[in-house]
């Protein structure tokens, strides 16, 4: 059976392929369908649904959403109905977006790492602009000799350069997707950092603001972890999803990621619609 990716980003976002060439890569991967869910921005769904067309592959366009709970973990929205409409949360979040790379880029000037702002555009490619494209600006300048090291040293959590992003709880982020007609997907839950006695606790508050699937198969979770959340979705009724977070050249996660680490089909599709129904 062919396996299905719900969770990929484009250039669209802080990944390193286009939507089109996103497409053309996981139809000759064996994949059965592909998600794009770029940060904050579903600005690359147009050109992914027409390459879907184009290459006869199964797409689904959808955003991936920064929740500040317990740490900072995502919340996926999948535009399973292809709706015109846009969660109206985006546009917020696009402005303290671009306001906090400013913040940065100012950040690295005082700490003399200095950066061109036109060659970070180049970088990102037209889409949005993250802390990826910043490393590799700084790795271009010989600051840092990789990505890891660029977010170890100077971009990351409690590092000097590290710039805090406004997020919204998680209870918004679902809310706010349902309302605009999107499936909401906790993604690569093992980022809360919640002790496993905590879940039976959140999950159902979580459910009821709007939340149905829950990213069980994910490159963060090792097997055990993997099937502790497996068995967490079937006891709360929540669509199981599986995805690769496939990033390009900005992470090390291959696009057939899915193909020998889910069981999760097309057959994951109808159930998220059931559930919007």
């Amino acid at each position: 059976m062919k396996r299905l990716d719900l969770h990929t980003h484009s250039t669209a976002s802080d990944g390193t392929v286009c939507p089109r060439d996103l497409v053309r890569l996981a139809r000759y991967s064996g994949l059965a369908g592909l998600g794009l869910c770029d940060h904050d921005t579903v600005e690359g769904v147009a050109e992914l649904k027409k390459a879907g067309e184009e290459f006869d592959f199964p797409v689904i366009g959808g955003v991936e959403l920064s929740v500040e709970f317990s740490g900072i973990t995502h919340v996926l929205g999948l535009d399973l109905a292809g709706s015109k409409d846009r969660p109206p949360l985006l546009s917020g979040l696009q402005k303290l977006r671009e306001e906090r790379n400013i913040r940065l880029f100012n950040r690295l000037n005082e700490l003399e790492l200095t950066l061109d702002w036109d060659r970070l555009l180049e970088i990102s490619g037209g889409g949005q602009l993250g802390r990826p494209h910043f490393a590799r600006a700084m790795m271009e300048k010989g600051y840092c000799r990789s990505i890891q090291e660029a977010f170890d040293k100077y971009l990351g959590k409690g590092r000097p350069a590290y710039v805090p992003k406004v997020r919204p709880a998680p209870q918004e982020a679902i809310g706010l997707l349902r309302s605009a007609g999107f499936a909401p997907v906790l993604a690569h839950p093992i980022s809360l950092n919640l002790p496993p006695d905590k879940w039976p606790d959140i999950i159902p508050k979580w459910k009821q603001d709007g939340l149905i699937g829950l990213e069980a198969y994910h490159p963060d979770h090792n097997p055990r972890v993997t099937e502790f959340f497996v068995q967490l979705a079937r006891h709360f009724d929540l669509v199981i999803t599986a995805g690769s977070d496939y990033h390009g050249a900005n992470k090390k996660t291959p696009l057939t990621w899915v193909n020998s680490r889910s069981p999760v089909g097309l057959e994951a599709l109808a159930r998220l619609k059931s559930r919007l129904a």
